[in-house]
C-alpha cells in the first residue's frame, strides 16, 4: 500500500469511530485512549475535519460529516 493510501486509510478509520461514539462537537469529544486510537492518527485526520480540544480531546466536525 502507499503511503498516501495508507493515509487515507487511517483518516477514514479516525473519522469513523469518532462518528460511531457520538464525538461530534466539543462537548463529546473523546479521548485517543477512549477511541483507541493513536493520538498521531487523529492528528493527521485534522484536515479532514477533526477539531483536537484544549484538553486533547478529539471530534469531528460537521461539515466534515456533510462531506463525506
Amino acid at each position: 500500500m502507499s503511503g498516501s493510501a495508507t493515509i487515507t486509510v487511517i483518516v477514514a478509520r479516525a473519522k469513523q469511530k469518532l462518528k460511531k461514539v457520538g464525538a461530534t462537537s466539543e462537548e463529546t469529544a473523546k479521548t485517543p485512549k477512549e477511541l483507541d486510537l493513536d493520538e498521531k492518527w487523529l492528528k493527521m485526520s485534522a484536515h479532514a475535519g477533526v477539531v483536537a480540544t484544549k484538553d486533547g480531546r478529539y471530534y469531528l466536525t460537521s461539515k466534515s460529516k456533510k462531506q463525506h
